[in-house]
């Protein structure tokens, strides 16, 4: 009797035993599939270079933040234009609204401005797609998201350019600033800024001087339109001037 019970104990623990060892056998003998890798995303060094700058020279809170696209990337002048504000420039070239709301958390909440200048959306136009509202409504999630963290941070949306270069587009992107024109005046700490319609000429088309060789991005001159255009609006939010 002992001895059979001595045998169905040593089969019941051998087979426990291999019960046990069979995955981590199964762990040698078969290889785990690596995760596949991301790509970083194309502004990716743009933006890591910013955060670097705040590492090694932190900006002081409540300046004014200048965020979105090309047209806020290439104003070399902007620190000179708006001399008298705290100014940050946090552009980066060929944005489009989604990207923008992607690092909102990296170089817009950060800073904690007092006022945010803001243009995107001509790039996410361009020359053929005709979704005005989806343009604005980027804009309009980009205004949540900040105010959900500081409610009383003026946002001066600089309405979409024409252009030379996407000029057969410029109804589409009419449409959004529109759009977004009629949100801003529905909502407080929200203003629409009009810096298209200084581009335009005589004949209601855009003036070529005002805008650099690719007919996309604005000239010198085209900067000099825009801002004694912005220096108001900005002191007309803020209700007191800035420092002489």
């Amino acid at each position: 009797m002992f001895r059979h019970l001595l045998v169905a104990l040593i089969a019941a623990l051998t087979l426990s035993a291999c019960t046990r060892h069979t995955p981590e056998k199964a762990d040698q003998g078969t290889a785990v599939a690596a995760a596949p890798s991301v790509p970083e995303p194309w502004y990716e060094n743009e933006i890591k270079a910013f955060e670097q700058a705040d590492r090694e020279s932190p900006p002081q809170p409540g300046a004014v933040l200048f965020v979105g696209s090309s047209s806020i990337r290439m104003w070399t002048t902007l620190e000179r234009d708006m001399e008298g504000w705290s100014v940050l420039n946090r552009g980066f070239g060929g944005s489009k609204t989604p990207e923008v709301l992607a690092v909102i958390d990296r170089i817009v909440l950060p800073y904690k401005p007092s006022m945010i200048v803001y243009y995107c959306g001509d790039n996410d136009l361009g020359e053929s797609n005709t979704d005005s509202a989806v343009a604005a409504q980027g804009f309009i999630a980009f205004c949540e998201r900040v105010h959900k963290r500081q409610p009383q941070a003026t946002i001066l949306y600089l309405a979409i350019k024409p252009s030379l270069a996407r000029w057969s587009n410029w109804e589409a992107m009419r449409r959004a600033n529109e759009l977004v024109a009629a949100y801003a005046a529905q909502h407080d700490h929200v203003e629409f800024v009009d810096v298209a319609s200084c581009l335009l000429g005589p004949d209601g088309t855009p003036d070529p001087t005002l805008y650099a060789p690719d007919g996309l991005h604005l000239s010198a001159a085209g900067y000099e339109h825009w801002t004694p255009i912005v220096r108001e609006r900005l002191t007309a939010a803020r209700k007191t001037p800035p420092t002489p």
